[in-house]
């Protein structure tokens, strides 16, 4: 049984190693993607602290819509409450049929603005940004998610029979003591080809279950089957109803000081809040959507308000204290998959497993290519 599975394990790693390094080494660089965007763009996230007010938000919003022209919609906007961070805006078209990133992507650009004097600090081409183009990397290997999201997908599900049958093979063929040292101890002093094998095959069994965990909760965003299998397991078998205001609400055109005073209830409700993000519908009556997350890196602890469009009040909300057994699983998959989920260790881990993982398919080629 454990030839074929060493068959089945050498071939299944040689077919998708590039495939898993990249996405592993981008997974790295992605953990820490918002210290690393601090140190690298200081001039557009920060900015002099003022004594005056921020400007309302639809002035800034109208600021940052016409540095890109009419042509491009502002659909989105993340404000990090602290009193030095610049107002982000967001503009994005995609096109779900494209193929590569250039071709996915119609456009999409951040337009960083001073909320004291209401100034355009730097409008960025994301699909050009760096930080993006690692991200696509990691999520579709900038083909695009047509093509690339599936291949992703399927290489981490490669990834996950690897990690099974790599246990499998680790697993000492006999129940004594120096069999299990000597499958738990890396010897660093040994030749060559021990190293590489130790390297291989120990730091692998050691990054078993995060390494698991990781691999499982990046198919539920490759794909949406594995979204719903996971919420039906949890939920008991029910599928997932989104969680939105009442349908029946007359939709009236959006006004500027609507969302003037939903931004004001925000503010006065979580005034410690971590980030705000506000997505501003396609302004024919859809609520504006506020999203208000409270832990830094945290995805899983957060509100959600829905305001009407046209008067600004209050229409629906929700947390994370109110959603059910399935969709606390699902709200907290991205902290998991990030290592976020505990904080700075967490993420120091996620980063040192992604590297462990990069390693993987490159010791195993060097051990294939001894043995032939």
């Amino acid at each position: 049984m454990k030839k074929w599975i060493g068959w089945i394990h050498r071939w299944l790693g040689l077919f998708s190693g590039i495939v898993i390094i990249i996405i592993s080494l981008s997974g790295a660089v992605y953990v820490f993607v918002d210290e690393l965007k601090a140190l690298c763009y200081p001039e557009r996230l920060f900015v002099p602290v003022s004594d005056l007010p921020a400007q309302p938000l639809a002035v800034l919003k109208n600021t940052a819509q016409k540095a890109v022209g009419n042509n491009i919609r502002i659909s989105r906007c993340d404000i990090y409450p602290s009193p030095n961070r610049s107002w982000v805006f967001r503009a994005m078209k995609t096109n779900p049929n494209g193929i590569g990133h250039w071709e996915y992507y119609t456009y999409y650009y951040r337009i960083y603005v001073n909320p004291y004097n209401g100034k355009v600090i730097y409008v960025e081409d994301t699909r050009k940004e760096f930080f993006q183009l690692i991200l696509n990397l990691h999520t579709d290997l900038l083909l695009g998610h047509k093509i690339g999201k599936p291949l992703v997908g399927f290489s981490v599900l490669i990834f996950i029979l690897l990690l099974l049958s790599g246990m499998v093979l680790w697993w000492p063929r006999k129940n004594k003591k120096h069999l299990w040292k000597q499958a738990l101890t890396l010897k660093w002093n040994a030749r060559f080809k021990r190293l590489i094998y130790d390297l291989h095959n120990v730091l692998g069994f050691y990054i078993f279950l995060p390494a698991l965990v990781i691999a499982l909760t990046g198919t539920v965003f490759a794909f949406s089957w594995m979204d719903k299998s996971v919420y039906a397991l949890f939920s008991g078998g029910h599928a997932r109803t989104e969680r939105r205001p009442p349908s029946d609400i007359r939709p009236l055109p959006s006004t500027d000081q609507a969302l003037n005073r939903a931004f004001q209830d925000v503010k006065c409700r979580f005034p410690d809040a971590d980030m705000l993000s506000i997505r501003f519908g396609d302004g024919h009556g859809n609520p504006y959507d506020f999203q208000i997350r409270l832990c830094p890196g945290r995805t899983y602890h957060f509100h959600w308000f829905f305001y009407d469009s046209f008067y600004g009040t209050l229409l629906y909300s929700y947390s994370t204290n109110d959603l059910n057994r399935a969709e606390k699983v699902r709200a907290i998959n991205f902290d998991l998959h990030v290592g976020s989920f505990a904080g700075l260790p967490g993420k120091i881990l996620a980063l040192c497993i992604c590297l462990v993982c990069a390693s993987l398919p490159i010791t195993g080629f060097i051990l294939w290519r001894k043995r032939k």
